[in-house]
């Protein structure tokens, strides 16, 4: 594997320990047969309690950490995204919202370096996290496998943005130099002109100038999918000095999913017929029921700050940790949560 090229990481945190520590140790696992590998972590000003001590030992271990010292809730990931840009050194590039765990052992990276490479000027970017089976079987028609005689396969679906402005991607150092830098002049975090739109705008104008070829690639077997601490179907994003939905640490280790199996994974390939395996049927979770609604789907119910009442949201001021985790584990009347806090 010493032939393959080198691989950044850039991970994306504010005031969610629990979630940061998921993120890296389940990533640093199931890409440990991998070689080549940077890994940045941007920190945006985080005052929750034990957050300092993890960085300072993910230091210890080789990874570059950057601590912001001050809060600019608008553009936070638009800053991040654009130091991770500065600061990596890999020829390929994910940038990643902290709140996804990793979920497929060692195995896959590889074919997502090699795939990238063979199709190098076809693609904009590869997705990491699973998708709802709802949002799959609306993007059908997906574009055909990359490669049937692949043991792991890549769709090309037809449906999304050649390169995502979100991250949560593979980006190829080249796709990324090209709409470097995100916009730091955003007055809101969502909803508008964000940095997020910003930049998909950005993308796509780019692409349309220069009439590349670009679609955006997804796996059959996705190796992520986003933490949901929230039986509503959330998980705890922050918003200015809150942070909205329940809100806990894993019950096993750093897991709050288990890790499936590379090779008994491999053999579902076909089962679904050209579609990628859902989040549905990759993720199990590890202590806690999932947030599946009547028929079978994974909610997804994002709390709206705008009408979010004081039992959805925990306050986030002036490094008072104490405080907020007691308000977070009062509001949350959950029977798998209370359960798991009573141990």
């Amino acid at each position: 594997m010493n032939n393959l090229p080198e691989i950044t990481f850039g991970i994306v945190n504010c005031n969610r320990l629990y979630y940061l520590k998921s993120c890296v140790e389940s990533l640093y696992f199931c890409t440990s047969d991998y070689e080549k590998r940077q890994f940045i972590i941007v920190d945006n000003a985080s005052v929750e309690k034990g957050t300092s001590e993890y960085l300072d030992e993910l230091e210890s271990r080789g990874f570059l950490v950057v601590r912001q010292k001050d809060r600019d809730p608008s553009n936070e990931f638009a800053r991040a995204a654009n130091l991770i840009s500065e600061k990596s050194t890999g020829e390929y590039v994910c940038i990643i919202q902290g709140d996804m765990q990793f979920l497929l052992s060692p195995g896959w990276l590889e074919y997502y370096v090699r795939f990238y490479q063979k199709f190098n000027r076809f693609i904009g970017c590869i997705g990491l996290d699973a998708q709802r089976g709802v949002t799959n079987r609306s993007h059908v028609p997906y574009g055909k496998d990359s490669d049937e005689t692949d043991e792991y396969r890549f769709l090309i679906d037809l449906k999304r943005n050649p390169i995502s402005g979100a991250g949560d991607v593979m980006y190829s150092k080249e796709v990324l130099d090209m709409i470097y830098p995100w916009s730091v002049s955003n007055e809101r975090h969502e909803g508008g002109p964000d940095s997020e739109t910003k930049m998909l705008h950005k993308c796509n104008n780019i692409i349309k100038e220069n009439d590349l070829p670009l679609k955006f690639a997804i796996p059959i077997i996705p190796p992520a999918a986003a933490i949901y601490t929230d039986a509503r179907g959330t998980n705890a994003r922050v918003r200015g000095n809150k942070r909205y939905g329940d809100y806990w640490p894993p019950k096993k280790s750093y897991t709050y999913y288990e890790i499936n199996d590379y090779e008994e994974m491999i053999l579902r390939i076909g089962e679904e017929s050209g579609i990628p395996l859902s989040i549905e049927t990759m993720v199990k979770t590890v202590g806690f029921d999932p947030p599946i609604d009547e028929s079978g789907s994974w909610k997804k119910n994002p709390i709206d700050p705008k009408t979010a009442s004081s039992s959805d949201y925990a306050e986030i001021d002036n490094g008072d940790s104490d405080n907020l985790q007691a308000v977070e584990q009062k509001k949350s009347d959950l029977s798998h949560v209370s359960e798991w806090l009573e141990e």
